[in-house]
């Protein structure tokens, strides 16, 4: 995995956790069940576009 790699990962993780927290707040009924299956499928793309660039790099 080269830097620029990482560094965009860096970028989107911040952005990404805050949006988390914010969607965690707004959440009147407390029913997280839709904010985990988000994070989730987030986190299955992250490591697909991981494994993808590893494999050609």
């Amino acid at each position: 995995m080269n830097s620029m790699s990482l560094l965009f990962i860096g970028l989107m993780l911040v952005p990404y956790t805050a949006f988390i927290v914010w969607l965690l707040k707004q959440d009147k009924r407390k029913n997280t069940m839709g904010i985990v299956v988000l994070m989730v499928a987030i986190l299955a793309t992250l490591l697909v576009a991981i494994y993808i660039d590893a494999k050609y790099m």
